[in-house]
């Protein structure tokens, strides 16, 4: 008996060189395109997450520096002619003192607890002109009485003060300070503990500079006095970049300059 055997056809599929050439032809194009979007989407959002981080930090040295500057003594914000730092002389604490002790070394305060530290200086009628300007010497001097936190009475050594204020203010200060633009080395620095009286500008003391704020790349100071000079208003415009973002602010400060 034979036996038929049956025939079965195998069918081999697969592709081509030039099919498999095109293919991957295709997809690199496909790949390109696909990855231009995807690049220009991530740089953008590594952008703008640059540009909140430095408008945050930004916004928080302006307003650090408006804090200080509003507390400055009247008439004692100095801005370099250039507009790279402004100098002021913060206020420690003040009061009213009774007008029949002008004249003498010691006068009476009206208020109960005037804080007094070591090196604290006396100000009355800082005028910022000739004759009474606390940078000249004119109408500061320094406290002699012991430091103390309940001071009804305040001494102090040199010679009296040349003006009364009309409204028999005064006012304890320890020193100026100055924020300073140092765009060679890309930071906003606060120099502290400058000596009164100086000479402007002063010479700064590195070892009394900190920095507040890096990745600086564009800073300015401009100051114009209002009427009759009780008011003023500082103008601080500052930028930062990093990591392909930018952020620039601008800060208008009023100054009250009533002595």
């Amino acid at each position: 008996m034979r036996r038929e055997f049956k025939r079965y056809s195998i069918y081999v599929s697969g592709f081509t060189l030039v099919e498999l050439v095109i293919v991957i032809t295709v997809t690199a194009i496909i790949g390109g395109i696909s990855s231009t979007f995807i690049r220009h989407s991530v740089m953008a959002y590594v952008n703008s997450e640059a540009y909140y981080e430095l408008a945050d930090r930004a916004d928080i040295s302006l307003r650090r520096m408006s804090r200080d500057i509003r507390n400055a003594l009247p008439n004692s914000v100095w801005v370099s002619p250039g507009g790279d730092f402004v100098e002021f002389i913060p206020i420690k604490a003040g009061g009213r003192y009774y007008q029949d002790d002008f004249g003498a070394n010691s006068m009476r305060v009206m208020v109960e607890n005037v804080p007094v530290t070591a090196n604290d200086q006396l100000v009355i009628y800082n005028l910022g002109i000739p004759g009474s300007d606390a940078y000249d010497g004119d109408n500061i001097r320094t406290i002699t009485t012991a430091p103390n936190a309940n001071v009804n009475q305040l001494q102090f050594a040199g010679a009296a003060f040349p003006i009364p204020s009309p409204a028999s203010r005064f006012y304890i200060v320890n020193g100026a300070v100055a924020y300073v633009c140092d765009l060679a080395n890309k930071r906003l620095l606060m120099v502290s503990n400058i000596a009164i009286p100086s000479v402007r500008p002063a010479n700064f003391n590195a070892a009394n500079a900190r920095v507040v704020v890096g990745d600086v790349t564009g800073c300015s100071f401009t100051y114009s006095q209002g009427v009759m000079q009780h008011t003023g208003v500082m103008t601080v415009q500052l930028e930062l970049s990093k990591n392909g973002g930018v952020a620039r602010l601008l800060n208008l400060i009023n100054v009250v300059n009533s002595p």
